[in-house]
């Protein structure tokens, strides 16, 4: 859904459990996950039964989760076509492994229906919410753990330092895609321009942290 686009411009007979998807991805990247009352995205999503959370997805964890599965499917797949290409061409190529952690992000920006970058940084960012991940269907985010598994041992790290490195590097990168795609739609001709220099620095720093260089 667009920005500032509001119930009353939803198709008429859109599924109720997606509208709730996508209203809600929208207002937890605005403003943050627990932020946002459950009567205030009812309202949004133009829904009137009070119940309709709690019916299509238990609580306010279920719906968070609900985001990032139905987000997350299409993302694991073109990273796993990523994967699969790099590893074809040469496992060792630690700059392709490092690219599939960011491109199929970057490639969210163009579309400007999705918020889901902002709800990922809010959602990786809030330490309370790592709980979440293991309830998670685990074939969402298998390409994570298959890109972790191909750079593990051509990282040169100890096993402890590479997870810590990992987990910092895909908090830069929510973060870091989050900011470039608010500064695009605020109108910034200027983030526009830098786009394609940023997601080859955000690459580069993936590089530099997942490699023994960096320690």
């Amino acid at each position: 859904m667009a920005p500032g686009r509001n119930a009353t411009t939803m198709e008429p007979g859109r599924n109720t459990r997606q509208q709730l998807i996508e209203v809600a991805e929208r207002l937890f990247a605005e403003r943050g996950i627990d932020a946002v009352s459950i009567s205030e995205l009812l309202q949004a999503a133009g829904q009137r039964n009070k119940n309709a959370v709690q019916y299509h997805f238990g609580d306010r964890e279920g719906l968070v989760l609900a985001i990032a599965e139905h987000r997350s499917t299409a993302l694991n797949a073109r990273r796993a076509e990523l994967l699969a290409g790099a590893e074809e061409r040469d496992t060792a190529d630690v700059r392709a492994l490092c690219a599939t952690l960011v491109l199929p992000l970057a490639e969210l920006l163009d579309d400007e229906h999705n918020h889901f970058l902002g709800f990922l940084a809010r959602y990786h960012l809030d330490r309370s919410r790592r709980r979440l991940v293991s309830a998670v269907d685990p074939r969402v985010i298998a390409s994570y753990r298959d890109a972790a598994r191909l750079l593990r041992p051509v990282s040169g790290l100890p096993d402890a330092d590479f997870d810590v490195r990992f987990g910092l590097v895909l908090d830069m990168i929510f973060t870091a895609l989050a900011g470039q795609q608010a500064q695009e739609r605020a109108g910034d001709s200027a983030a526009v321009a830098q786009r394609p220099r940023v997601v080859e620095n955000l690459i580069g720093c993936a590089i530099g942290s997942l490699t023994d260089a960096a320690g």
